[in-house]
């Protein structure tokens, strides 16, 4: 797999001169202290959050490189300290993601094992609050373990890892449970475990944790240190697998005035507005993320879902000639889509095939 490259002028000025560091973490301190109001500690102090901070809306408007190099930055000044690596791996795998391929797993997987090991290390000799915090980041390379292999690998080996995360989180909150940034990693365990357990909750093996899990989502969002941001991205996802459209709606248009570059809230804010019924800002949002797809398609899965829900948009308000002309768009590049793209998406590939020869 190829590694993650950095940005040359980025790392240059790293390599060049001591003092960048001291002047970019000042800059962003300033620029992110007057958001909200952090509660600060020994081990997360005003620095290190603020830093963390700017770094995230720099990953939230998918700008991956920039993101990439600034958390190189804060692993060269805090080698030990894991959550540099964490937020690295999850730059990473948020592009991969967004990408819908598995690239970088290598660099990926190895920066998670340095987050655990380091995690390890300081849980020996900490004070109960930077336990906690050790335990909030082993719990995220659980969990962003557990996502890359229910993606790309074993999907029992994401929900093996999945219930290592969420105790993880636990540990943290008995270390100390006023680090309410550990209720991110439990209300999303907590509600999907439930959403996707399927006839295991039926049968009662599994509990109903959905409420709980919107709870700490909720308590997240309005109180952590570091991950606000990160809890109602994860809420929008929730409340479209609730049904709660409007919500969708409101909280993803408030995100994206703060981070337009984001293709993953344009995504829900698409599918909110078709499963509303509301084809023609369905088919805005759609053809927006496919111009922002298709120059780099990738491997053409992002592309062919434009494609046919473009397709299906036109088709709903009584527009033959371009839900036409969206079809035959797909049967231009379709001679390029992997053969595994071809299987998971053989339902939307045969439709658009179809729609393309009416």
């Amino acid at each position: 797999m190829p590694l993650r490259p950095m940005a040359d002028n980025i790392t240059g000025m790293i390599k060049s001169a001591g003092i960048f560091l001291s002047l970019l973490i000042s800059s962003l301190f300033f620029s992110a202290g007057n958001i909200l109001a952090q509660t600060f500690d020994a081990y997360m102090d005003s620095v290190k959050a603020g830093f963390l901070i700017e770094a995230q809306r720099v990953l939230f408007n998918d700008r991956f490189e920039a993101a990439d190099s600034l958390y190189s930055v804060y692993i060269e000044q805090y080698p030990d300290d894991p959550a540099g690596y964490f937020y690295k791996a999850a730059a990473l795998l948020g592009e991969m993601s967004d990408r819908e391929e598995n690239l970088y797993s290598e660099q990926f997987i190895h920066l998670l094992d340095t987050v655990e090991f380091l995690t390890a290390v300081r849980l020996d000799s900490e004070d109960p609050r930077v336990r906690a915090w050790m335990y909030l980041f082993s719990g995220h390379a659980r969990a962003y373990r557990s996502l890359w292999e229910a993606r790309f690998g074993s999907l029992l080996s994401a929900v093996r890892t999945a219930f290592k995360a969420r105790a993880d989180y636990d540990e943290g909150l008995e270390q100390d449970s006023t680090l309410v940034d550990l209720y991110l990693g439990l209300g999303s365990y907590h509600y999907w475990k439930s959403a996707r357990a399927g006839i295991f909750r039926w049968f009662g093996i599994l509990k109903d944790d959905k409420d709980r899990g919107l709870e700490e989502l909720y308590k997240a969002w309005r109180g952590s240190t570091i991950s606000r941001e990160s809890a109602r991205a994860a809420l929008i996802w929730v409340w479209l697998d609730c049904e709660e459209y409007d919500s969708v709606i409101t909280i993803a248009r408030e995100v994206l005035e703060k981070f337009p570059g984001g293709k993953s809230f344009l995504w829900p804010l698409a599918q909110a507005y078709y499963e509303k019924k509301d084809y023609t800002a369905a088919l805005e949002i759609y053809q927006k993320l496919r111009t922002m797809i298709a120059p780099a398609p990738g491997n053409y899965y992002n592309l062919i879902e434009c494609d046919f829900y473009l397709n299906q948009c036109y088709d709903e308000l009584g527009k033959t000639d371009e839900a036409r002309r969206a079809a035959r768009d797909f049967k231009a590049y379709l001679d390029k889509v992997p053969g595994e793209i071809r299987r998971k998406l053989r339902l939307h590939i045969g439709h658009l095939k179809r729609a393309a020869r009416t």
